[in-house]
């Protein structure tokens, strides 16, 4: 009788251990509707805390595919957000974060999945030879998060993407301006440089642009207009090393 009952609890201790193997070893592709969202979301936080992030994601989704609108669902969405991004794939976050939004617009968790919908964004901005794209979703929707949140501990995070953001532009708009001289069109760099200056109040870029500008006004011959803006930079500018080049730039053009 003994005997039997050893065996019976070795078979039993057996059969659990086997099942949390399994259930443990699962891969994201084999979820089904036969796991509950409690067991997905473990799964999913399991290889969080491995530094599987991707992996993470791909779990936390599956609670969407199998238990939508649950309140599991909900919390598998955030994670899956929060997942992606650390895992680098800022596109699958914003998948993730849309479809969060649209389903729970009004959720306590909906400001951080806006954050890392923004913050994914910014972190895609990184040499300014880049397409403008990403800068430019970082602003919309930092601001946004702004705007819906203004109280928000982010906030000054918030506002420091977005500059890193604006200034990012900046150096693009004046790249194309410095082709268009090296492309001998000096008048198209001119319009660049004036726009760029005449819209944007606060950039480390703007001493540069101005040294641009009387390079073009040179070339164009407006040596009036060179002059007036070698005024400007000294007033505005008088520390910058910029300011000392469009300096010699006017001296070795005999403006002086």
């Amino acid at each position: 009788m003994f005997f039997l009952f050893g065996l019976f609890k070795i078979f039993t201790t057996c059969s659990l251990l086997f099942l949390l193997l399994s259930c443990s070893n699962k891969l994201p592709s084999e979820i089904n509707e036969s796991n509950t969202p409690e067991e997905i979301i473990k799964l999913g936080d399991e290889a969080f805390q491995k530094g599987y992030f991707e992996r993470a994601g791909d779990y936390y989704l599956e609670v969407n595919t199998y238990f939508p609108y649950s309140v599991e669902d909900e919390l598998g969405l955030s994670k899956a957000v929060d997942a992606y991004y650390k895992a680098g794939k800022f596109e699958d976050s914003r998948l993730a974060s849309a479809k969060f939004l649209s389903l729970y617009p009004e959720s306590n968790r909906a400001q951080q999945v806006l954050y890392f919908r923004s913050k994914g964004y910014c972190d895609e901005i990184d040499i300014i030879e880049r397409d403008q794209a990403a800068a430019r979703e970082c602003i919309a929707n930092f601001s946004a998060f702004q705007r819906l949140y203004p109280k928000s501990s982010a906030k000054k995070e918030a506002e420091s993407n977005m500059r890193r953001a604006r200034e990012f532009l900046v150096g693009q708009q004046l790249n194309v301006g410095k082709y268009y001289l090296k492309r001998n069109n000096p008048t198209a760099a001119m319009r660049r440089f004036k726009k760029i200056k005449k819209t944007t109040k606060v950039s480390s870029f703007l001493p540069e642009v101005s040294y641009r500008l009387i390079e073009s006004f040179i070339v164009i011959g407006l040596f009036n207009e060179a002059l007036l803006e070698m005024k400007y930079m000294r007033k505005k500018f008088p520390a910058s090393n910029w300011t000392n080049e469009a300096s010699n730039l006017i001296d070795n053009s005999g403006l002086n």
